[in-house]
Parts: C-alpha cells; sequence; structure tokens
C-alpha cells in the first residue's frame, strides 16, 4: 500500500508539472502560442481597459441618468471600464481647458454645440469618420446627417449628437388655471404674454416670469429675420440698435409693474432645480431651459409642467439644437473603444429606455420608433413639443467662435446695468455694439 502510495503521489507531481508548463506556454508564448489557441477555436479574452470620459452635469439626475449607461455598456463589455468625470457649471469648460493644456483630455469628452467648433480649431479631437464608415458609429441614415453637422469641418465629423432638444418656456400649469389665463399655443404673443403676466400678478399674487436671458435675445433677433453674428462671425448680424432697445425696454416696464421677478429672487442658483420656477415662484421659465431638462422640473415642482415656445416665435424663432456631442480626444489611447461607447450610448435600445430622452431624444429615427411605446408620459410631450419647432422653427444658427463666451458675458453685465437702472437701453444697445464688435474682429 505505501509503495502504491508513493507512485500515486509521483504521478499527481509530474502531471502538476506537465501542466504548468502547458499553461505557462499558453499564458506567457508569443505570437506562435496565440496562433495555436485561435486554431483550435479557444475563445480570446480581450485585454480589460478603462476609458476616461468627462460631462457637465447640471444635477444630481444627469449623474444618475449617465451612470446607469455606464453600468449597461459595461455589462455588454465586460473588458471595457468607464471612468467619468463630471464637473458642476462653469468648473467644467476650466478643468476641460486645463486637460487640454496638458494633453490628458479624456478618451470621450461631451461638448456643447456652442464649443465644439473652438475644440476642431485647436485640433483636439478624432475625426469620427472611419468610425462612421464601418458602422461602428450610427448615424441613422443618409437623411438624417442634419443633427451632427455642427460638429463638422472640412468633410470631417468630429461629435456625434446625444440627444435632440429645443429652448423652452416651460409653464406651471397650476399657476395659470389659478390665474384664469390659458396654456399658450403655437402662434403665442408678446402682447398676450404680456396680459398674462399681468394677470398672474393680479390674481396669485406671484410672478409671471424672470427676466429673459441671452438665448431670449438671439431668438428675438431671429424673429426678427436677423441673427447675433454675421455670416463670417465678425461682426453683429443686426444693424438697427432699436432691436436691443425695444428688448429691454419692454422688460424694464415689466418690473416696474411688478410682473418679473425682483433681481433678488434671481441671485446664483446652485443648480437648474435651484431657480425661481422650479420652487414654484414664477408661472412662466424664462430662464435659459431645455426641453430635456424637464424631468428636473417636474421632479422639482412634484406635478407635470407644461412647454411652450418663446412669445412670438413665429415661423422662425425657435429651432432644434443637439444637446451635446460626444467626441474622442485626440490624445486618445482607446479610440475604438471609446467609438464603440459613443455608438452605445445613442443607439442601443436599452440605453435610449434608461435614458428615456434626458439628454434629448435620439436622433436616429430607428431608435425613437423602438422607444416611442415605453417613453414616459412627460417624455412623449417632448416628443410632441419637438415636432411643433420643428414645423414652425427654422435651422440653427452656426456655433460660435471663441468670442461667444466673452459676448455672454458682456451682455450679463450690461444687463444688471439696465435693469438696475444705471444706464439707459440706448447707452446699453450702444456699448453692445462697440464692445461686441471689437471682440468678434479680434481688435
Amino acid at each position: 500500500m505505501g509503495n502504491w502510495r508513493t507512485i500515486g503521489i509521483g504521478l499527481l507531481l509530474v502531471s502538476a508539472i506537465v501542466l504548468t508548463i502547458c499553461m505557462s506556454e499558453i499564458g506567457t508564448g508569443a505570437a506562435g502560442s496565440r496562433d495555436r489557441m485561435s486554431s483550435s477555436n479557444a475563445p480570446e479574452i480581450p485585454e480589460p481597459i478603462t476609458l476616461r470620459m468627462a460631462y457637465w452635469a447640471n444635477s444630481q439626475l444627469t449623474v444618475e441618468k449617465n451612470e446607469a449607461v455606464i453600468r449597461l455598456f459595461e455589462k455588454t463589455y465586460p473588458n471595457i471600464r468607464v471612468k467619468a468625470e463630471y464637473f458642476w457649471g462653469d468648473a467644467y469648460n476650466g478643468s476641460m481647458a486645463v486637460m487640454a493644456a496638458t494633453s490628458s483630455l479624456p478618451d470621450i469628452i461631451r461638448i456643447d454645440y456652442a464649443s465644439i467648433s473652438e475644440y476642431i480649431e485647436k485640433d483636439l479631437l478624432l475625426p469620427l469618420n472611419r468610425y462612421i464608415d464601418d458602422k461602428t458609429i450610427d448615424l441613422g441614415g443618409e437623411i438624417n446627417q442634419a443633427p451632427h453637422e455642427g460638429a463638422s469641418a472640412n468633410g470631417s465629423i468630429y461629435g456625434v449628437n446625444i440627444g435632440n432638444n429645443a429652448l423652452v418656456m416651460f409653464y406651471n400649469p397650476k399657476l395659470l388655471e389659478e390665474a384664469g389665463v390659458e396654456e399658450p399655443g403655437a402662434d403665442y404673443t408678446w402682447e398676450q404674454y404680456e396680459r398674462d403676466l399681468r394677470a398672474i400678478k393680479r390674481e396669485t399674487g406671484v410672478h409671471g416670469d424672470t427676466v429673459l436671458t441671452f438665448k431670449h435675445f438671439q431668438v428675438w433677433l431671429r424673429q426678427h429675420g436677423k441673427s447675433l453674428y454675421n455670416a463670417e462671425q465678425t461682426g453683429l448680424g443686426y444693424d438697427d440698435d432699436e432691436l436691443f432697445v425695444s428688448f429691454f425696454r419692454q422688460q424694464l416696464k415689466w418690473r416696474e409693474e411688478g410682473l418679473i421677478s425682483s433681481a433678488a429672487l434671481e441671485q446664483n442658483p446652485r443648480g437648474l432645480d435651484d431657480g425661481a420656477f422650479p420652487k414654484g415662484l414664477t408661472a412662466f421659465g424664462a430662464q435659459t431651459y431645455w426641453s430635456n431638462q424637464i424631468d428636473i422640473m417636474e421632479r422639482q415642482l412634484g406635478f407635470p409642467v407644461g412647454l411652450a415656445m418663446y412669445p412670438g416665435s413665429g415661423e422662425r424663432g425657435m429651432y432644434i439644437k443637439p444637446s451635446f456631442y460626444q467626441g474622442i480626444a485626440k490624445n486618445s489611447k482607446h479610440p475604438d473603444e471609446a467609438a464603440l461607447f459613443i455608438n452605445f450610448f445613442t443607439n442601443n435600445i436599452e440605453a435610449a429606455k434608461t435614458l428615456n430622452g434626458y439628454f434629448g431624444l435620439p436622433y436616429n429615427p430607428k431608435v425613437i420608433a423602438s422607444i416611442k411605446n415605453s417613453l414616459s408620459p412627460t417624455q412623449r410631450k417632448v416628443l410632441d413639443y419637438l415636432d411643433l419647432v420643428e414645423q414652425r422653427g427654422s435651422p440653427i444658427d452656426p456655433p460660435e467662435t471663441a468670442a461667444g463666451a466673452e459676448l455672454v458675458k458682456l451682455y450679463n453685465e450690461l444687463q444688471r446695468e439696465i435693469l438696475y437702472e444705471r444706464i439707459t437701453p440706448e447707452a446699453g444697445a450702444e456699448k453692445f455694439r462697440s464692445e461686441a464688435t471689437d471682440k468678434l474682429s479680434g481688435g
């Protein structure tokens, strides 16, 4: 018995050594070993990698939605981990600028329509054409290229639209009903808006709205057949300063009557859910809101809200806008995997159902058709609203130059001066033209 046991142990040791050598050859062998595995139909396990991505967050819900898609993607591609970094408010652009300067941009970058031309001009993004050509990224057919035009330059596409949305004037149906005011329709005018502001204040004691924003001014110009920029974006696109003057003159009138909120009510909101409208302090939401932000409004208020085009939008004022583009940094070490994620985010049906239109409704008609029955009542309202804007609006203006951010800052400074009555609308118009022309012309 002892001899048999000794022989048995010896055989086991020999077997173990042989097995270890074989496994070592398979695990550490060069191309020849990998070829032998392939020829025997053994599956290759891709090496694990980590993708970095960055995005702008305006609420906790933004983070939750993004993380939900990441979990779905990682489940589908177990060898790819996505490490997301998000930044609140203005910190996002500052952080991206620092990363760009140090060649440490994340693999996947989420970029606003107004900013992507700057990324392209600075050669920070990888052209996506080869991924589009080999169908790694599905743009939804030749008929549907418009959502990506703002991210195109010199025959290349540098970003994929993560969802369509539009500027919107949210409204509180409960306050409108209390004031005896009808919900705004497609032909809502500035005159009716003013009458409604007055009725809301009289019947409810609540402000009708807040002051109008830079985006409202841009739509105001479009309503009058003009644009903020000329075709070359080297100067303003309107010659008559009365457009600027009348835009502010009416707001001064409304503020004097107490129809719109005081400056104190609008100071330093911490996020989208911290404004006057989501707090129930105004009947209309005139701050710069987009249709895809409706979930934040309804979560904060606790009941459904309405969506309307800006007053006086007519046949031109409003437009469909990509909520954000997702692009791949030129310094990315994993561009192929980054392309997989970008396509998954915008074209995977389960991801689309999870997002439920939060970042805008998908650009791909096939995806919309697949999720339409699963959309929440809120997102069906958004879908109807986007259809209205598409029918009644006009194409979006080209992305702004780098000077665009400076014009926003200039406008906001002059708005405070005018509404605090430190300068007149006429003086504000003159100063805006002078300084905007200087900034746009590179002076």
